[in-house]
């Protein structure tokens, strides 16, 4: 589908491993290559994105069983979520290639604070966790998603240290239960993993998303990260520290990216391409109800590309409830009913007055019906005022000259040309962030980091 203008709009393992045949396989039992899905040389199941008409045969593993012994899943078979699965006290290694199909509405992956995930795969062979119905008739929602659980701080205690269970479970399951005080904690590695098509919704206003950060800590790797067209947010962050890098949220349903709890994790080179009937590109709180709780979240953002789907409502970036941080080097646009970025309630505009809140250097365009800029939004009654300047520190009304977007096949580099090739401010110097001198996710007329591992399949 294609839109005109410039917009085009989720050890051994314990317990069994059933198996449809026979063969043999690191998780344990084998089979033959008979139940839908698998491939002997003409099916279109390759977890690279394109055919594997000539490739091996693969084995389905229906994986039915918490993962409580360390476990590696392999490229030559298909894991099959047929049950919410919780990783606890091992390590799952996921090979480069694999894919895992997520069943039956509510199957999860859920690495628990005592577990922890190896998920790395290449450009040439990403790792794929997508829905168990065939290609083409695929839909966001079809199943729950990767959780990843950890004991860093969250600010549900006023002051850290205190724990909660993760959106998606009841409240009484132990093994969703995440937070404490360990800001390093390592939940794992992802590295070149795509997730497509999560994001069950069990109750009101209850979902699992694509990918949920919740309590991971700084010695997490997350890195190149696809989350396409999941039914909730594509990334949520419930506190903690990790740190996120080259990452691609494309057509979520809800916000691409949402960050709570006292998340203070850093985000550098992050593309995100809202659905048409999604919500914000990002939505950015501190703690609904208990707006000052500490630690206050406060992500650092650089080099975000923000592509909203355009429609009645439709905010680029709508940070609230208290939230400190930073955006920098980045575009926003396309907004074009609503704000680029909007700082709604008195606590988000204290955060701003205070300069825990910044937002500098960045390009925002096409926005608010052609009145482009940060909207101040604070409560109705008694409303802070706004001593801040927003205007004078980003550039309004300047076109990064993005090219035509297809929803299908988006190209998110600028021409060498755009202006979006200067006027960046140098990030914290860290072992993080690269001091790059372009706004945007993508150097323009560089190098497109997406290329080879990121697919855009549509859906009705």
């Amino acid at each position: 589908m294609k839109l005109s203008g410039k917009w085009i709009l989720i050890g051994l393992l314990s317990g069994a491993l059933s198996v449809a045949g026979c063969g043999d396989d690191d998780g344990g039992g084998g089979g033959t290559d008979s139940g839908p899905g698998t491939d002997s040389g003409g099916g279109d199941d390759d977890a690279g994105g394109g055919d594997d008409d000539a490739g091996p045969m693969r084995t389905e593993v229906m994986v039915d069983s918490n993962i409580t012994s360390d476990t590696t899943w392999t490229a030559d078979n298909i894991y099959i979520l047929n049950a919410q699965i919780f990783v606890t006290g091992a390590e799952l290694t996921i090979m480069p290639g694999t894919e895992i199909r997520g069943a039956n509405d509510s199957n999860v992956l859920v690495v628990t604070t005592t577990g922890t995930i190896n998920a790395v795969g290449t450009a040439d062979d990403p790792i794929v966790f997508t829905s168990t119905n065939p290609e083409g008739a695929r839909q966001p929602s079809d199943w729950g998603g990767v959780v990843l659980l950890g004991r860093a701080t969250i600010n549900v205690t006023d002051g850290g240290g205190g724990t909660n269970t993760v959106e998606g479970l009841p409240p009484d399951a132990e093994l969703g239960e995440y937070g404490g005080t360990d800001d390093s904690h390592n939940c794992g590695t992802m590295r070149y993993v795509r997730i497509e098509y999560a994001g069950f919704e069990f109750a009101d206003n209850k979902e699992f998303n694509g990918l949920t950060v919740a309590g991971c800590g700084s010695d997490t790797t997350l890195e190149f990260i696809q989350v396409h067209a999941g039914s909730d947010d594509g990334i949520e962050f419930f506190g903690g520290s990790a740190d996120l890098k080259w990452a691609v949220i494309t057509r979520a349903q809800d916000d691409s990216l949402d960050t709570d709890e006292g998340y203070s994790g850093r985000i550098q080179f992050l593309i995100v391409m809202q659905d048409l009937g999604g919500d914000e590109g990002m939505e950015a709180d501190n703690l609904e109800d208990f707006e000052n709780n500490t630690p206050r979240s406060n992500p650092t953002i650089y080099n975000g590309t923000w592509i909203s789907g355009g429609g009645d409502g439709q905010k680029g970036l709508r940070l609230r409830r208290g939230t400190a941080g930073t955006i920098a080097n980045s575009i926003i646009y396309n907004a074009m009913m609503d704000d680029c970025i909007e700082v709604k309630d008195n606590e988000t505009v204290e955060q701003a007055n205070s300069g825990a809140l910044t937002i500098t250097n960045n390009m925002l365009f096409n926005c608010g019906n052609g009145e482009v800029g940060i909207n101040v939004e604070p409560d109705d009654e008694s409303p802070v005022t706004f001593t801040g300047d927003f205007d004078s520190v980003n550039d309004y009304d300047m076109d990064p000259m993005l090219p035509e977007i297809n929803l299908t096949n988006p190209n998110f580099a600028p021409p060498a040309e755009s202006p979006a090739a200067s006027g960046a401010v140098a990030p914290p110097s860290d072992d993080f962030f690269e001091n790059v001198t372009y706004r945007g996710a993508i150097e323009p007329g560089g190098t497109d980091w997406t290329a080879g591992w990121t697919t855009y399949p549509e859906f009705e």
